[in-house]
């Protein structure tokens, strides 16, 4: 495991360092360590004091910062700690578009352009017509089904989906109602699906395909998915993982997709995912963009641009490729707008505190 050693690998120009640092509570000052790990990578003290003032932190569990690769501040909500698993529910659909291209960069998929059903033959002959669906659809969340999470009286959405024993027979039992291509419904029974997809393509398991190319790779060995009641793999949500090793999904996304000087998942890909593919209406959840299951947003009065995996309840990784700035959270706001806390303390401290 990384959390009880030092990292210290120069990578793409910069340095992924997550040595032991000293574990303060979300509400208590500033530690001297903390203090002098800020200053050092020209970072405002005094404005991570106020952010830890903030009266609004009560629902986040965990805080993580870093800059250019370095962690510079830790912390945890009382009841938690670095050894903690935490499910960062929808952030889950980010590491499966990682393990898309992963697939793709290995050969066992030829292309994001390929129809679903090259890889569900025996759904050929639905009573829907599945074959305009391609990959690319399901990552951008435009596979033109009836399904939309953000929609309670949709009929795909993820609320009815838990009650079925195959979440993969949910999704093709459900209709096209739009243009495969077109419209974003928000939808985790398309990414389940992904997952099933990568199993068939590469002929290993699910969670065996994402431990050997990925996890291991990360040094990521306490982790754990959900599974439906007959055996299928979330690969939509509810992964659970340890706050320092989902730090390095974000990292490894800033780092181009290398780690410790291992190519991971190709550059090409890593660009595809941020790229913005879709426009999303602007409320507190969405943003403005979604590339291939990762967020695109610009912060700071729309000046600095960022990319995000998002989770409800405040599971985010929120990444500043241009300042080399990553904030990492865990919380328990459930649906209700504290989950949102995370986006403010970013764009009123944590940024503008380390924006060189």
């Amino acid at each position: 495991m990384t959390t009880r050693k030092s990292i210290n690998t120069a990578i793409i120009g910069f340095t992924v360092s997550m040595s032991l640092i000293s574990c303060a509570t979300v509400r208590q000052p500033l530690t001297n360590e903390e203090r002098r790990m800020i200053s050092e990578v020209g970072g405002n003290v005094e404005l991570f004091e106020e952010l830890l003032k903030s009266p609004d932190n009560g629902k986040i569990n965990s805080i993580l910062v870093f800059k250019e690769g370095r962690l510079i501040f830790e912390r945890y909500r009382s009841s938690h700690d670095r050894n903690m698993l935490h499910d960062i529910r929808s952030s889950t659909k980010a590491i499966t578009a990682l393990l898309v291209g992963i697939a793709i960069d290995k050969g066992f998929i030829k292309s994001v352009d390929d129809p679903i059903l090259n890889y569900f033959p025996e759904r050929l002959h639905s009573n829907t017509d599945f074959t305009s669906i391609r990959i690319v659809d399901l990552l951008t969340m435009r596979s033109g089904l009836d399904s939309d999470d953000w929609d309670p009286s949709s009929p795909g959405n993820e609320e009815i989906m838990y009650t079925k024993d195959s979440w993969i027979d949910f999704f093709f039992d459900l209709n096209v109602v739009d243009k495969p291509g077109e419209k974003f419904r928000y939808s985790t029974a398309g990414v389940v699906v992904l997952g099933e997809l990568i199993s068939r393509a590469s002929e290993m398991p699910f969670e065996q395909f994402a431990d050997k190319y990925l996890f291991q790779v990360l040094g990521i060995t306490d982790y754990s998915y959900e599974r439906t009641p007959v055996g299928e793999i979330d690969s939509g949500g509810h992964l659970k993982i340890k706050s320092r090793d989902f730090a390095k999904i974000g990292l490894l996304v800033l780092q181009q997709g290398v780690w410790e000087d291992q190519r991971v998942v190709s550059e090409r890909w890593i660009r595809e995912i941020n790229e913005p593919a879709v426009a999303i209406p602007n409320t507190p959840l969405t943003g403005p963009y979604m590339g291939y299951l990762w967020w695109q947003e610009p912060v700071i009065n729309g000046e600095v641009r960022s990319f995000q995996s998002r989770g409800n309840g405040g599971q985010y990784l929120i990444a500043v490729p241009d300042e080399k700035i990553l904030g990492v959270f865990t919380g328990s706001a459930y649906n209700n707008d504290k989950q949102y806390q995370p986006f403010i303390l970013m764009k009123q401290y944590v940024i503008p505190g380390l924006r060189q």
